[in-house]
């Protein structure tokens, strides 16, 4: 998936989420009785945005990372949704006491918008100690994503109330979605990309695809043919770069950046006499023993697939 696709499917995300959220609260409504307090049934219907759209969003970006689905990542992001929601939830019912009666249009234009900026920001907690700016991205992304749809349902609620707030959720939903996606594409560090594989399901599996990782400073990528979800420990964890090719090592080569730079090692499994003469990784044509640093559009092969690396800080201390 390249960035634009993501962009595209994170926003498309956010809208079903929202719609759906408007469906379960719409059919709870219809079991139970409306809380009599309006910003309780507001905060009702935040809680099931930010559970049914943080969650997946979490799981879809780390996925999109190059990182298999991990449960774990499943069970961050409902915290981090209940979270969300609470402290969204106490914003409505101090902006419901103090601003709804003198002006309900500021309430809803401010409700909406605030609100869904502090499910922006559980997103993009996430990365709180990676990459800061993700949080601005996340948080801006719902900041506008809930005023226009606040500024829908302000505008148009009188006439169809049940049908602009469906589409007021949608448009939350997709903002944040958007802020979300979006934030790889403006921070990334580097990225490397798939070019073509020798190996059949290593091409079928990325060969369309147009399959970028993106790599971040401070952090560490494992590449290898043995994905997180196959076989992971707290001591041997999977390869984040899962690349199926049978003729790399499970853990064959590791991504790393140092002092605003990024290169590429022999993974321990994959090092030795014995390794460097049964796993082949080469940069820009010549076999990389220990490590290597990378520069702009420099050629990887790693088994029998070639990646590409590129940077927007290559250079920068």
């Amino acid at each position: 998936m390249d960035f634009f696709r993501l962009i595209y499917f994170s926003s498309l995300s956010g809208a079903l989420a929202g719609l759906m959220a408007w469906g379960v609260n719409a059919m709870i409504g219809a079991i139970v009785e409306t809380p009599s307090a309006a910003w309780m049934a507001d905060a009702i219907l935040l809680g099931l945005v930010a559970v049914l759209l943080i969650p997946f969003l979490l799981a879809q970006l780390d996925r999109y990372s190059g990182r298999s689905f991990r449960w774990g990542t499943l069970w961050i992001g409902v915290l981090i949704a209940i979270l969300s929601a609470l402290i969204a939830s106490l914003l409505l019912w101090f902006l419901r006491s103090n601003i709804a009666v003198e002006s309900p249009f500021l309430y809803r234009l401010a409700g909406w918008s605030l609100a869904a900026s502090i499910l922006g920001l559980g997103i993009g907690s996430r990365w709180l100690t990676s990459n800061k700016l993700r949080i601005l991205h996340t948080y801006t992304g719902g900041l506008a994503g809930g005023l226009l749809g606040g500024l829908l349902f302000v505008g148009f609620g009188g006439h169809q109330p049940e049908l602009c707030q469906a589409a007021g959720l949608m448009l939350t939903g997709a903002g944040i979605g958007f802020g979300a996606g979006l934030a790889p594409l403006l921070i990334r560090d580097g990225a490397v990309q798939f070019i073509s594989s020798a190996d059949a399901r290593a091409q079928s599996k990325y060969g369309r695809a147009n399959k970028f990782w993106e790599l971040q400073h401070e952090e560490t990528y494992v590449v290898g043919n043995l994905a997180t979800s196959q076989s992971e420990t707290r001591f041997q964890p999977g390869a984040e770069i899962f690349i199926p090719d049978a003729s790399m090592a499970a853990r064959h080569a590791v991504l790393f950046s140092k002092e605003g730079r990024f290169y590429i090692a022999r993974h321990p499994d994959a090092g030795g006499p014995a390794g460097i003469a049964k796993y082949v990784l080469r940069v820009r044509g010549k076999t990389v023993t220990t490590s290597q640093e990378l520069t702009e559009a420099d050629d990887i092969l790693i088994g029998r697939t070639a990646l590409r690396f590129t940077t927007r800080k290559q250079g920068e201390p």
